[in-house]
C-alpha cells in the first residue's frame, strides 16, 4: 500500500469513526437522572464444597482410609432480588447506577459416599440480605427508544435472615438407628467417617438460623458484571455477582470451645479431624432483572 492510499485509509476510518460517535449522541436520548423499581430471578451456589463436611464435624473416607471429604454441591439454589434503583448521567453514554435489594442467596448439597454404608448427606442453605451494587453503565443506542448496555460495578450486602437444614442419613437403615462414634479417626466399623462431636453432636438432623451458625459471615462483597438492554423505561439485565467474602470462615478461632471439652491445642475441626484447611467458599450468583423507571426526576427528555 502506497503513500496516498495510507492516507485515504486513515481518512475514511476518522471519518466512520467521528459518524458514529455522532450517531451515539445524537440517539443516546435517555433521561439524565432516573429512579425505578427493580425484581429479578437469582440462581446461586457456593464457589467449591471442599471442606464442607469437616467444617460440619464429619470426615469421609474411601476403604484405604484415604480422605475424600464432599466433592461438589449441587447446581444452583434458586432465590430472588427485590428492590430500588436508579441512574446518575456521567456523561452522553456513561451513567452512575445504584440499587438498594432485598436478595436471596444459597446453595444445595446431596453427597453420596458410594459403597460405604449409608453416608448421605444433605444440606440446604439458604441466606437473604440488604445488598447495595453500585454499576458504572455504559450505553450504545440504536434509537431513541432501545439501548443496549454494559455494566460492571462491586456490592455490599448484609445478611440479615436465613435458614440451613442439615440431614445426615448415617445410619437409618438400622434397627435401632447407629449413631457416629466419637472419633477424629476414621475405621471400618464407624463407616470410614472420622466424627467431631463438639461441631456435629449425636443430632441426625439440625435447623439453623444460617447467620447464627458461629464461623458464617454476615457481611458480603464483591464484584459484578452485566450486559443487558433498554427500551423506553425498561431495563433486562443479566449480571453475574462473585463475592470475595467467604460464606464460612474456615480460619474461625473455635479454641474456646474445644477447651471446653477439654481438647487442648485445637482450634477448628480441620485440625481435630487432621485435615489440610482449604480455602473458604465463597458465593457466586447469576441474577436476571427487569427494572422500570418511573422518571420522578425531572428530565429534559420525556417519553
Amino acid at each position: 500500500m502506497n503513500k496516498k492510499n495510507v492516507v485515504s485509509f486513515i481518512a475514511i476510518t476518522l471519518l466512520l469513526i467521528s459518524g458514529l460517535n455522532s450517531f451515539a449522541q445524537r440517539t443516546n436520548r435517555a433521561p439524565e437522572n432516573r429512579f425505578g423499581i427493580r425484581a429479578g430471578f437469582n440462581m446461586s451456589d457456593l464457589t467449591h464444597a471442599r471442606g464442607l463436611d469437616v467444617f460440619n464435624g464429619l470426615a469421609f473416607y474411601n476403604k484405604n482410609l484415604t480422605y475424600v471429604g464432599f466433592t461438589d454441591t449441587k447446581p444452583f439454589q434458586y432465590g430472588f432480588n427485590v428492590g430500588a434503583t436508579g441512574q446518575i448521567k456521567l456523561s452522553e453514554s456513561w451513567y452512575l447506577q445504584p440499587s438498594l435489594l432485598f436478595t436471596s442467596k444459597g446453595f444445595k448439597l446431596n453427597t453420596q459416599n458410594k459403597g460405604y454404608l449409608d453416608q448421605n448427606v444433605e444440606m440446604d442453605v439458604k441466606a437473604y440480605y440488604i445488598q447495595m451494587p453500585v454499576d458504572i453503565v455504559w450505553k450504545f443506542s440504536f434509537s431513541q427508544d432501545f439501548r443496549f448496555i454494559v455494566q460492571g460495578g462491586a456490592f455490599l450486602g448484609f445478611g440479615i435472615a436465613g435458614e440451613s437444614h442439615f440431614l445426615d442419613h448415617y445410619g437409618e437403615k438400622t434397627m435401632p438407628r447407629s449413631l457416629h462414634q466419637q472419633t477424629p479417626d476414621p475405621t471400618i466399623s464407624n463407616g470410614y467417617i472420622g466424627y467431631d462431636y463438639t461441631v456435629h453432636q449425636l443430632m441426625n438432623e439440625d435447623f439453623d438460623d444460617t447467620f447464627m451458625t458461629e464461623g458464617t459471615n454476615r457481611w458480603d462483597a464483591g464484584l459484578e458484571l452485566g450486559l443487558g438492554f433498554e427500551y423506553k423505561r425498561f431495563q433486562i439485565s443479566l449480571s453475574y455477582q462473585y463475592s470475595f467474602t467467604p460464606l464460612y470462615d474456615y480460619s474461625h478461632d473455635y479454641t474456646l470451645r474445644y477447651k471446653e471439652k477439654g481438647i487442648a491445642n485445637t482450634a477448628n475441626s480441620f485440625e481435630y479431624l487432621k485435615q489440610e484447611t482449604p480455602k473458604s467458599p465463597a458465593q457466586h450468583v447469576i441474577s436476571i432483572s427487569l427494572a422500570y423507571y418511573l422518571d420522578l426526576i425531572s428530565n429534559k427528555i420525556k417519553y
